[in-house]
């Protein structure tokens, strides 16, 4: 049957434009009283299960205060990056920890925060976020003796400024001396014990646009294997839809969502901080869609826009609520929240860790973002594994996502995250 695809158009007033600018939206609409209560909620509810001993009022501020305290962000990198060298948030006390490279630099980020009725502490270290991701990547993909034992396991320590290699306990004190001469901190590899997400389950399909969190089948209809990531296209307006590298079984195989085709898996990667792949969009049905969509079940149209992207990795700060678009195991469930506990986990691989929530078989691929305060979703990564188990919901719980902005810096350049 026939299906118009023409849509209403809803005008909303702009709130927060310097947040959305920042974080590469056209421009960020308002959202309404029903989002930014979820979007508080959802914040307070994470705060307090990571950080079971947090006052309601503490937990709640911090939640209130999260585009005040991202609003930051340009200042922190309006010479480049060159003196930032990334931040954290402390949610049980309110503090936004700031490292910088320069005293004047510090001296700005301190007014800056003094304007915006913030605690913020700032930190003089040695060397810049940038220097930190570049040696990190390197390391991620080098063949001297210390890569060889990390294996891939490689990330970085922003609160103490420096390059972490996880490596076999064995090796800790043959590779002591040459991790010195390389400026890199080793630590043991814990060895989690952490599965990639990826299953076969089943969940409410929606195959009116294709939408962050809605299932995946590959080769047929119904094998429904991962999640929906973010949609992207290329200058040329060529789209693409992003899931996880893992996910793949091999590029040219039909991918597609609910009961349409979406088309063939075009590349993926899983190496490293890197586990994406990309389905090159060749359905008519869906070529000329806007893109920049989320599942929500709780919306009318199940459906609610992205915002913006994340535009570097060290705009991703530990102590943030981030969210999840994908559930397999609850098909009309909502999408679960964490907080961030590091941007670069030495123990996953250099992945962005979300501490409070481990995801299920199914939902890797599906697109992590942070929820401001105000309900905009800003989009940060793609799922990719968690602790062995499934929708844990203690503070012990974690999972691991791909950041977008080391996935197109690394591997999709050309490839630019659609927002509305």
């Amino acid at each position: 049957m026939f299906r118009s695809k023409i849509r209403p158009l809803v005008l909303a007033a702009l709130l927060l434009a310097t947040v959305a600018t920042t974080a590469g939206a056209a421009g960020a609409s308002s959202a309404n009283p029903e989002d930014r209560g979820e979007a508080l909620d959802a914040a307070v509810e994470a705060y307090q299960r990571v950080y079971p001993d947090i006052s309601e009022d503490a937990a709640r501020a911090a939640a209130e205060q999260q585009e005040v305290r991202k609003s930051l962000y340009e200042g922190l990198v309006a010479d480049g990056g060159r003196t930032f060298g990334g931040a954290w948030f402390d949610p049980p006390s309110g503090v936004l920890h700031v490292a910088v490279t320069q005293p004047r630099a510090a001296a700005r980020v301190q007014t800056l925060g003094d304007e915006l009725g913030l605690r913020v502490q700032t930190h003089r270290v040695a060397r810049s976020f940038a220097a930190l991701e570049r040696q990190a990547t390197a390391l991620r993909g080098g063949t001297d003796e210390i890569a060889r034992a990390a294996r891939g396991q490689v990330g970085i320590d922003v609160e103490n400024n420096r390059v972490v290699a996880a490596v076999p306990r064995r090796d800790l004190n043959r590779l002591v001396g040459r991790s010195r001469t390389a400026g890199v901190a080793l630590v043991a590899d814990p060895g989690l014990d952490v599965e990639a997400d990826a299953g076969c389950t089943s969940r409410a399909a929606c195959d009116w646009t294709v939408r962050a969190g809605a299932m995946l089948w590959r080769g047929s209809t119904g094998n429904n294997v991962c999640s929906v990531g973010f949609t992207a296209r290329t200058s040329g307006n060529q789209r693409y839809a992003y899931t996880a590298g893992h996910c793949s079984n091999g590029n040219g195989v039909n991918w597609g969502t609910g009961g349409l085709s979406i088309g063939p898996m075009q590349a993926s990667i899983n190496s490293g901080a890197l586990d994406a792949a990309i389905i090159r969009v060749t359905n008519s049905w869906f070529t000329g869609d806007l893109g920049g969509e989320i599942y929500m079940e709780s919306v009318a149209g199940r459906t609610v826009p992205v915002k913006g992207v994340a535009p570097t990795l060290s705009y991703i700060w530990s102590g943030e609520t981030v969210c999840l678009a994908a559930n397999y195991t609850a098909p009309n469930g909502p999408n679960r929240c964490g907080v961030v506990g590091t941007n670069s986990d030495s123990s996953v691989r250099g992945m962005v860790r979300v501490n409070g929530f481990d995801a299920c078989g199914g939902d890797s691929g599906g697109g992590w973002y942070w929820l401001s305060s105000s309900g905009n979703r800003i989009a940060y990564g793609l799922h990719s594994r968690s602790d062995v188990g499934c929708n844990g919901s203690n503070g012990g719980s974690r999972s691991w996502f791909s950041a977008l902005p080391t996935i197109k810096s690394n591997w999709t350049p050309g490839l630019t995250v659609e927002v509305r």
